[in-house]
């Protein structure tokens, strides 16, 4: 749904998402992998049809690689320059198609196609192509302009070009074509028509020998045309396979009722729900319509407690919040919450946010003088926090959570799942009301009184038998050449991999640089390296963290991965020079930390951690493992210290 922000981005129930590797402007984006097989065996072939495409490599060549792309894609990029290695390898029997699919939620992606698409009207399409993948981070106006001028282009023509309907058309066509055969993040490949989608170059090429080896016996019965013979009996239309109905778990958690929570509908009603909402999150608005269906049918059945969770991603969130709570101190919450929610859209686009809430303040006829006082006020700070705590005690790290009599609901599942809870709730709770004689508070209680006390996964299907053992134990390697912090002789190990271009890596760091020091012994921290490859400053920064590692030791290290993830956005550009200057702050020789990134064994180290990450199936950062036990994401320090002090408590 290209209407929905992913990011992720990237991505996304509106959680504390990680660092992955792929590009869609879904909810959810798909991860690497190839079209599912039919029951018969075979994966389904697609018939999409290269038409006027930009095309590399002969048209009688044995393997069509069509891939969907998008000029501001890190994965796409990887893509890119996988098929570079490819076309070189497989020279001459390899075709490779560019389709244009540029994502709502890059902002210069749509203008970069249209530039390819002008580039390509004087000859120029790969050259140009060539420049828009070698920075799709920075991609603006300027480079896009540059780059035309550094491949001597007609100015004028290109200008008119990429501005014209006909180029605009050209796009939109590769588009609707992209999502006639399922395209929903890029890049998304076609390979002799089997479907891929992701930037895995072992999966490509491993497909590719595969499709070859039956091409070369499509092409040795003399058919010259190995493509079209492969597709011309292909699906025209992506179908996706129907999903078995998600199941909600009947597992109960004790989920106490905040203090201080708002509350909506019939005190002594039989089902309590506690909603735990961030005001900016979309999905949070797309269940707000969904619950305002509910009260509807099932008033004075239902009673619902709100507990705010403003994510730290979403920059207007906790304001939100604090308006919320002001509001509710004149007993208008639930209009305020109304408000916020349908009308989305409007504020968190409104370049005066502020103002916006104190207008909507005036429309309630709230006392204003009083609204703006309890807005600011530290005790407004406190509940929010305290909020934010519940939240993360129960295990609910994303947004929207709902417990409904102590059952978990992750996101904004479909109404009829969540009625389909209600009833089977409403029927358990008159049940033992009617033996017990409990109303309200006194009923709940007693439903949730041996409720586990925390949620580890959730919302997967009871069918679902490859699901991850949260209890598991993981043997991580350990090198001896790992910075340590903290009490090295701790029963607590903390092993966390790290990427020091990724935004949740640095929150995740910091809150175990806010953790540790309220731990004087027992809790030992171990810093291991894993940069993406879609962060192309990564490696760079942690061939320099390892070797000021290996000169100066880990309190040095820990000051330096301190300052790289604080100025992460400044060393995206010229990364040597930005290094230099952080080591002279630090008061480390630049010159030795050089040579031995040069002439030294950082290589060797970061390799070894690469090599553990892979043993260990890691995809993601950060990722740490407390004890052995996984712990995925940038969890809220309340949640960590809950897990430290249940190890520590336990001895185990």
């Amino acid at each position: 749904m290209k209407k929905i922000c992913s990011l992720l981005a990237a991505v996304l129930v509106c959680g504390l998402v990680l660092c992955s590797f792929g590009c869609s402007d879904k909810k959810e984006p798909e991860p690497d992998r190839t079209e599912k097989k039919t029951a018969e065996g075979a994966p389904d072939i697609y018939n999409v049809e290269v038409s006027d495409s930009a095309t590399r490599g002969p048209d009688t060549a044995l393997v069509t690689v069509i891939a969907f792309s998008d000029f501001q894609c890190p994965f796409s990029k990887r893509s890119a320059d996988s098929m570079e290695q490819l076309l070189k390898e497989y020279n001459g029997k390899l075709r490779y198609v560019f389709k244009h699919y540029p994502l709502g939620f890059h902002k210069w992606a749509k203008q970069a196609s249209y530039a390819a698409v002008a580039a390509g009207k004087q000859g120029k399409f790969w050259e140009y192509y060539a420049k828009l993948y070698t920075d799709v981070r920075n991609i603006n106006e300027e480079l896009i302009v540059r780059y035309a001028e550094e491949l001597k282009l007609n100015m004028d023509k290109f200008n008119a070009d990429r501005k014209s309907s006909e180029t605009v058309e050209r796009v939109k066509k590769d588009i609707a074509l992209g999502e006639n055969f399922g395209v929903r993040g890029t890049p998304t490949l076609f390979i002799n028509g089997t479907r891929m989608v992701g930037s895995n170059s072992v999966k490509l090429k491993a497909s590719i020998a595969e499709h070859l080896a039956d091409a070369e016996k499509i092409r040795a019965g003399g058919v010259n045309d190995v493509y079209n013979e492969i597709v011309k009996h292909g699906k025209t239309q992506f179908k996706p396979s129907k999903r078995e109905p998600q199941a909600v778990s009947t597992d109960v958690y004790k989920a106490q009722i905040p203090e201080n929570a708002p509350m909506w509908g019939a005190q002594d009603a039989p089902v309590t729900m506690i909603l735990i909402d961030d005001f900016e999150c979309p999905f949070c608005g797309k269940l707000y319509s969904t619950y305002e269906e509910l009260k509807k049918e099932y008033a004075g059945k239902i009673r619902i407690f709100f507990v705010h969770n403003p994510l730290g991603f979403h920059k207007r969130a906790k304001e939100a919040s604090a308006a919320a709570v002001a509001a509710q101190n004149q007993g208008k919450f639930w209009e305020m919450y109304s408000l916020l929610f349908s009308k989305q859209r409007e504020w968190t686009k409104d370049p005066d946010f502020t103002k916006w809430l104190e207008n909507e303040a005036k429309v309630l006829s709230l006392d204003i003088e009083k609204y703006n006082t309890d807005k600011s006020s530290s005790k407004t700070e406190e509940l929010i926090a305290s909020n934010i705590k519940y939240a993360a005690g129960l295990g609910a790290m994303s947004t929207p959570a709902t417990f409904i009599n102590g059952r978990f609901i992750g996101g904004a599942l479909p109404i009829v799942m969540i009625k389909t809870v209600i009833d089977e709730e409403l029927a358990r709770a008159n049940e033992l009301s009617s033996k017990t004689g409990l109303k309200g508070d006194g009923l709940y209680n007693e439903i949730i009184k041996d409720g586990k006390p925390a949620v580890i996964r959730s919302n997967r299907s009871v069918n679902d038998t490859k699901r991850e053992d949260p209890n598991k134990i993981y043997d991580v390697v350990l090198t001896g050449n790992e910075p340590v912090k903290g009490d090295p002789n701790g029963k607590v190990t903390i092993v966390g991999f790290s990427d020091f271009q990724c935004p949740h890596c640095q929150r995740a760091f910091q809150t175990f640089g806010e953790v540790l020091p309220e731990y004087k012994k027992g809790v030992k921290f171990v810093f291991k390296h894993f940069p993406l490859f879609s962060h192309d400053k990564a490696k760079p920064a942690a061939l320099f963290a390892i070797a000021a590692k290996k000169l100066y030791g880990d309190a040095k290290f820990y000051e330096l991965a301190a300052l790289l993830f604080d100025k992460q956005q400044e060393w995206k550009t010229n990364p040597n020079e930005k290094f230099e200057q952080y080591a002279k702050q630090l008061k480390l020789d630049w010159s030795k930390i050089d040579a031995e990134i040069k002439t030294g064994n950082p290589e060797s180290i970061l390799k070894a951690d690469l090599d553990a990450a892979a043993k260990l199936g890691l995809r993601s950062v950060p990722l740490f493992f407390i004890n052995g036990k996984k712990v995925s994401g940038a969890k809220p320090k309340e949640f960590i210290k809950s897990k430290i002090d249940e190890l520590l408590k336990s001895g185990k």
